[in-house]
């Protein structure tokens, strides 16, 4: 079926032959060989076969609690902004003999006295997902003995204890990214999805109990509850259910799209900014990949960056993901891959006729700007100590 095609062919060996011995009928090898095939005249030519890669190396500088946070802290800081307007308070440790163990105990001890808030969530720092490994806790000696449990690099961060709600249940925004790279000029740019979701919990919130199924969206998580999909399909809801709720509830007006989600596309964008020039640093050819961002919204309508996600999860779970979802591969795949083997790429390189809307490029925007203009200026003076993320936290 394969013949005259160039390449390596696979060949099976069989380790016996007829004229060794009986015994070796028990254990007899099979081996796989690589043979090169002869390449025909006519194909000698040709230049050797493109391929892409749908991840970028350095990822971990954006989709691994530590990458993320370390990234966003000097980046913002660079721009005497205060990090923690962008993603909540957070503090990584290796045990609690950790220096900035002790800086937590004092957040913790200013966030009690002067807020009346005591809630903190520990999470694993570095690669995990599905909501491994989260707990939520309401005292230090709770905290300490979590980060002192297991040898590994933790994040302790200040649990958003005001969120938004829709019918007194907890959510998120799930909003996907897209990041190629160009193989001509190696400048990067980075998309995001116009359409996005929210994932809901199942149960009322409150915070007389820690129950993961009252705080914790991720999907892997409230799938396994009774009630999950009993409110909405799959626990999800697009961006148009949740402004008919927003109208219906609240009697602030709040537009999704043009408050909440121009919002989202500053943090993405700034995350962005922040591990760009960090990925793909043996300049692989062909690079691209879709990122999953989850965002929380407080009761000030707010957003903050909770994460990002390598291997967002694609499954089609309710009929408003079985639209969205395949969508938005197939105009990503059409930015990239279709670029990459053939110039077929509907909507065109900047993603001009698609829901993809082009946030950063590296070849045309000089860097240092501050997408999130909301998050908070630095005290003139100030060096990004502590104390100065609590003073500003108190405002």
């Amino acid at each position: 079926m394969l013949s005259g095609q160039k390449g390596l062919a696979v060949t099976l060996k069989l380790g016996l032959s007829r004229e060794e011995p009986p015994y070796l009928e028990k254990n007899e090898e099979r081996t796989l060989k690589l043979k090169a095939c002869p390449v025909p005249k006519a194909l000698r030519a040709e230049p050797p076969p493109r391929r892409c890669h749908n991840h970028f190396e350095g990822g971990g500088f954006l989709c691994t609690k530590r990458g993320l946070c370390e990234s966003l802290v000097a980046h913002f800081l660079h721009f005497g902004r205060d990090p923690f307007g962008a993603v909540p308070l957070t503090f990584l440790v290796h045990g609690s003999s950790d220096p900035q163990f002790a800086m937590f105990e004092e957040a913790y001890r200013y966030f009690s006295d002067e807020a009346k808030q005591r809630i903190w969530i520990v999470k694993p720092a570095e690669w995990a997902n599905r909501g491994c490994g989260i707990r939520i806790f309401r005292t230090i000696e709770e905290v300490r003995a979590r980060v002192d449990a297991k040898e590994r690099a933790w994040a302790i961060q200040k649990y958003i204890e005001k969120p938004l709600l829709v019918h007194g249940r907890k959510f998120d925004i799930r909003a996907y990214c897209l990041l190629l790279q160009d193989p001509a000029t190696m400048a990067f740019k980075a998309f995001c999805y116009r359409d996005a979701y929210l994932r809901t919990t199942s149960a009322q919130y409150t915070t007389k109990t820690f129950d993961r199924m009252v705080h914790l969206n991720n999907d892997a998580v409230q799938k396994k509850g009774d009630d999950y999909g009993k409110f909405e399909p799959a626990n999800k809801m697009s961006l148009e259910e949740f402004q008919k709720y927003l109208d219906e509830h609240h009697v602030r007006s709040v537009s999704v799209r043009e408050d909440l989600m121009v919002q989202v596309q500053g943090l993405m964008t700034d995350a962005m900014r922040a591990t760009v020039a960090k990925m793909n640093p043996r300049q692989i050819v062909n690079c691209f990949e879709v990122f999953g961002f989850d965002f929380m919204v407080d009761v000030d309508f707010r957003t903050w960056l909770i994460e990002c996600n390598a291997n967002p999860c694609l499954d089609l779970c309710s009929a408003y993901l079985s639209h969205l979802i395949p969508s938005m591969l197939d105009s990503a795949l059409q930015l990239t891959v279709d670029q990459i083997f053939a110039d077929i790429g509907a909507g065109g390189k900047d993603g001009a006729g698609s829901k993809w809307d082009l946030l950063l490029d590296t070849a045309q925007e000089a860097p240092g700007a501050v997408s999130s203009a909301w998050v908070e200026e630095l005290p003139a003076g100030a060096d990004g100590s502590l104390a100065c993320f609590l003073l500003l936290a108190a405002v």
